[in-house]
C-alpha cells in the first residue's frame, strides 16, 4: 500500500449548487443500477436456455442469497453514513479508519457465510420447499456464492465506502468491468461453450464470482495505487469495537428492511398463486416494468442518502434537508410522466412480454394501478435513504414495516380472498401500501429525528454533544 499519496477531494457536495451535487452522485448510480438490472436479465436468460428445472432452482436460490444481502446492505448502510458524515466533517483519517473496519466486517461475514456453506445449504433450500434437482442445482450454485462471498462482500464495501465519500464514478467502472466479464462468462460456463465445462445454474455462479473478483482487483488497485477518495492503511485494520459498534448498530435496522421486504414478498407471491398461473405471469410482468422507474429512483435515493450524511457532518442540516428535498422533486419529474405512460399505454406493455388475453387484462389493470402510485415511491425511496444516510435507519424500518406488513399484506388479504375480488383486490392491497408508506415517510423526515439520530452517533464516537434543531 503506496503511503504519502495525496488524496482525491470530492468538492461540492456540502457547498455550491445543489443539483449540481446531486446529478454528480445520482447519473453514475442510475447507470450502475441499470447495468445490474440488465445482467439479472442475461444471467436469467441463459440460465432459462436449460429448462424450467434449472429457472426454479435459480429462484429458490435468489431467495435464499436475501440472506448475504442483508449482511452486505447491514454493513454497507453503516459504512456510508459514517464514511459520509467524516468526510462531510473534513475527518479523511477517519474516513481511512471506518473504511478499514468494513473491510474487517466482511472478512467476518464471509467467515459466517462459509459456515453456511458447509452445513446451511440443502436446510434451507428444503426449508423452501426444493427438492430433486431443484434442490442438487440449487445447492450447486449456493454453495459457490456462499463459499466465495469474500469477494462480493469486499466489492459492494469499497464500492459504498467510495460512494460515501463523493466518488461516483469509479464503482461504476468497477461495475462496468465487473458486468461485462460476468455476461461474457455466463454462457461459456452455463451452457459449456468453447473449451469449458458445462457447469449448468452453477456456471452462473461461477460467472459472478469471476466477474465481482475482477471488478474487486480493480477497486483494490484504485485505493492503493492511484489518487483516491479513500486510502487503505494496515493500522486501520486493527479492530476498533467502537466503530464497529456503530456500524452495526446503524445497519442492523437496514438489514431489517431487507427482511421486511422478503417477508412481504413471499406473502404476497403465496396470494398472487391463489389467483392462478395467468395473475401469477402479470404480476412478473409487471413487477419487471415497476424496476424501469425503481432502477433511477434507487440512484437518486443513494445521492440523498450520501447528501444527507456529508451535510450533516459539516455541520449544516439545512442543506441536507435542502438537498433531499430537491431530490425528491427530480425523481417526481422522472416518475410522474413514466406514471402518466403505465397508465395510457398498460395494455401495450403487458402485451409486448405476453399476448395471451387473460395476462394482458390482468396485467393492464395491476399496470395502471402501479402508475397511480409512482409519485408516493418517490418519498417513501429518496427521504427513506436520506435517514439512513443520516443513520436513522430505525424510522426508515418501522415505516417500511408498517406499509408492507400492517397495510398490504392484510388488506391484500381480505380484499383478494375474503371479500372474493381477486387480483385486483391485491393491486389494491399494494397501492394502499405504497401510498400510506409515502405519506409516513413524508411525515417522518419532516419531524426531524433523523437530525438528533445522526447527533447521537456523532456523539458516542467523538465524545461531543452534537444536537441539531429539528426546525
Amino acid at each position: 500500500m503506496k503511503r504519502n499519496r495525496e488524496r482525491k477531494i470530492e468538492k461540492g457536495l456540502t457547498e455550491g449548487r445543489i443539483s449540481a451535487s446531486i446529478w454528480k452522485l445520482a447519473l453514475p448510480m442510475m447507470i450502475g443500477g441499470a447495468l445490474q438490472n440488465l445482467f439479472t436479465l442475461v444471467d436469467l436468460y441463459f440460465v432459462g436456455m436449460l429448462g424450467h428445472i434449472e429457472v426454479a432452482a435459480l429462484s429458490i436460490a435468489g431467495i435464499i442469497m436475501s440472506v448475504l444481502m442483508m449482511f452486505i446492505i447491514g454493513i454497507t448502510t453503516g459504512t456510508i453514513a459514517l464514511i459520509a458524515h467524516y468526510t462531510g466533517n473534513r475527518k479523511h483519517e477517519k474516513t481511512d479508519e471506518v473504511f478499514g473496519q468494513t473491510i474487517l466486517l466482511g472478512i467476518i461475514g464471509s467467515v459466517i457465510m462459509l459456515l453456511i456453506t458447509f452445513f446451511g445449504v440443502e436446510p434451507l433450500l428444503k426449508l423452501f420447499g426444493a427438492k430433486g434437482d431443484v434442490l442438487r442445482f440449487g445447492a450447486e450454485f449456493l454453495r459457490i456464492i456462499f463459499g466465495w462471498s469474500i469477494v462480493i462482500f469486499l466489492f459492494v464495501g469499497i464500492n459504498q465506502s467510495l460512494r460515501g465519500s463523493g466518488d461516483a464514478r469509479t464503482p461504476l467502472k468497477a461495475l462496468i468491468i465487473a458486468n461485462i466479464i460476468n455476461i461474457f462468462f455466463c454462457p461459456l460456463l452455463i451452457l459449456g461453450l468453447w473449451f469449458f465445462p458445462r457447469m449448468g445454474v452453477a456456471g452462473s455462479a461461477a460467472a459472478t464470482v469471476i466477474g465481482r473478483s475482477v471488478g474487486l482487483i480493480y477497486l483494490i488497485l484504485h485505493i492503493c495505487i492511484r489518487q483516491s477518495t479513500i486510502q487503505l492503511r494496515w493500522r486501520w485494520l486493527k479492530p476498533n469495537i467502537a466503530i464497529m459498534r456503530r456500524i452495526l448498530s446503524i445497519g442492523s435496522y437496514a438489514s431489517l428492511q431487507v427482511l421486511v421486504r422478503e417477508i412481504s414478498f413471499l406473502f404476497l407471491m403465496r396470494l398472487v398463486a391463489h389467483s392462478g398461473d395467468v395473475a401469477i405471469a402479470a404480476y412478473g410482468i409487471g413487477s419487471r416494468l415497476r424496476m424501469v422507474i425503481m432502477v433511477p429512483g434507487f440512484g437518486f435515493a443513494n445521492a440523498a442518502s450520501v447528501l444527507t450524511g456529508q451535510n450533516l457532518g459539516a455541520g449544516q442540516p439545512d442543506r441536507a434537508s435542502r438537498s433531499t428535498w430537491r431530490t425528491v422533486l427530480y425523481y417526481e419529474f422522472l416518475a410522474i410522466p413514466v406514471s402518466t405512460l403505465f397508465i395510457a399505454f398498460a395494455p401495450h406493455l403487458i402485451a409486448f412480454f405476453n399476448d395471451y388475453p387473460g395476462v394482458v387484462s390482468i396485467g393492464a389493470t395491476y399496470m395502471r394501478y402501479l402508475g397511480a402510485t409512482f409519485p408516493f415511491l418517490a418519498f417513501t425511496l429518496v427521504l427513506g435513504q436520506a435517514m439512513n444516510g443520516a443513520g436513522d435507519t430505525r424510522a426508515t424500518t418501522i415505516v417500511n414495516a408498517i406499509g408492507q406488513l400492517l397495510v398490504r399484506i392484510p388488506l391484500a388479504y381480505i380484499l383478494a380472498l375474503a371479500l372474493g375480488i381477486g387480483a385486483t383486490g391485491i393491486w389494491l392491497g399494494i397501492n394502499a401500501s405504497d401510498i400510506s408508506q409515502g405519506i409516513l415517510m413524508i411525515f417522518v423526515f419532516q419531524m426531524g429525528h433523523w437530525k438528533t439520530a445522526h447527533a447521537k452517533h456523532r456523539e458516542k464516537l467523538e465524545g461531543k454533544d452534537y444536537i441539531y434543531s429539528n426546525k
